[in-house]
């Protein structure tokens, strides 16, 4: 169940890092890309090599900047070298970094235009990791790179503990703001989907919020002393499920062939489980699935095609449907009826579980925070 409960809450809060970008304005200072300082010209006298080559702790003190140098035989590998150690000065990888941004990056963005949650400080900061590298984890990176005579490319990466402290912490208390909202806002109707979608935010936001934490921590060492006093990403995912646990929904497929409805019904029931909640393939819960499945063939003389028609409801116990979906899509094969029909039975069961259908329903029950 772990590895679906994250598949879910990925899917949700996973989006492009692009917007990211967007996100923050003016962090900290940063200079300009590597990729625009000049280069010495090939006939020019031999340039002094920057302190921070030599002695980076004498050019930028520990005490207040976490800095690295790395070196490379082109600036991409060069780059690529002191993000890679910069990471690893806060106990972390480059991937990891870069996921917890574009988490919060899509965090953020679906936010917007909801009334219960408002990123109104974190609109301010902006993320400098000014490297040709796809690297967007840390915010307030600064760069600088050095070409040697023999053609070495060092850069040095570093981000100042004051000023970047503050943009951390400022975030930290923002997200802290809100996380505790988003608890609260769950507690009147603890065994509804709008509880579980103010958990299930709260929960993406934490997983994020622990990740800055953990960044200030090494900037500010006295910072762990002044952790959120939600407790940490995995004490609300415990509520998340609790909540879950307590919410049964129904399944009804009607579809042409009864072992259709078997293999739909048991994706819709895969799907709702990665989430936490109960399932009753008979049809009966707080809320029933019903939807409706049915095959269209059409032949063609060099080609057979297959197109499903897929209608759901999600309704609750007065019968008031809640979430609506509507899906079709043609599948081929250059022979074999059958076979074109087999190819839109798993695009139907694909839309369920990871498809379509699936995006939707959390597109929708995000909308539940409004």
């Amino acid at each position: 169940m772990d590895c679906g409960i994250y598949g879910t809450v990925r899917r949700r809060i996973i989006g492009t890092a692009v917007f990211f970008i967007f996100v923050f304005i003016t962090a900290c200072a940063a200079v300009p890309p590597v990729s625009a300082q000049r280069t010495p010209a090939r006939n020019a006298p031999p340039q002094r090599a920057p302190d921070w080559v030599t002695d980076l702790n004498s050019a930028f003190s520990p005490r207040d900047w976490v800095a690295v140098s790395a070196s490379g035989s082109s600036q991409r590998a060069a780059e690529s070298a002191a993000m890679n150690a910069l990471a690893r000065a806060f106990k972390t990888d480059v991937a990891s970094l870069t996921q917890a941004s574009q988490q919060f990056s899509q965090i953020v963005n679906d936010a917007v235009g909801k009334k219960s949650v408002s990123f109104d400080q974190s609109q301010n900061f902006s993320q400098d990791v000014n490297t040709s590298t796809n690297v967007r984890g840390l915010i307030g990176v600064q760069t600088d790179m050095f070409r040697a005579q023999d053609n070495t490319y060092y850069v040095n990466a570093r981000m100042n503990r004051r000023e970047c402290s503050a943009t951390y912490s400022g975030m930290i208390r923002e997200n802290t703001a809100i996380i505790d909202r988003l608890l609260s806002m769950a507690g009147p109707a603890p065994n509804t989907l709008e509880s579980y979608a103010s958990l299930s935010f709260a929960y993406a936001l934490a997983q994020v919020t622990d990740n800055f934490q953990n960044i200030l921590e090494v900037l500010d060492p006295t910072a762990s002393g002044r952790r959120p006093g939600y407790g940490g990403a995995n004490a609300i995912r415990t509520k998340m499920l609790e909540c879950a646990a307590k919410i049964t929904i129904g399944i009804r497929f009607n579809t042409e062939e009864s072992a259709d409805s078997t293999l739909f019904a048991r994706a819709a029931g895969s799907f709702f489980q990665n989430m936490g909640f109960r399932i009753n393939e008979r049809g009966e819960g707080d809320y029933v699935l019903l939807a409706n499945v049915r095959f269209e063939t059409v032949e063609q003389p060099a080609l057979v095609s297959c197109r499903y028609f897929f209608d759901a409801a999600l309704e609750n116990r007065n019968g008031a449907v809640l979430f609506a979906f509507t899906g079709n899509e043609r599948k081929s094969h250059p022979r074999i009826i059958s076979e074109a029909r087999r190819l839109a039975v798993r695009a139907v069961e694909n839309s369920v579980k990871e498809g379509d259908f699936a995006s939707e329903f959390d597109v929708w029950l995000n909308s539940l925070l409004d």
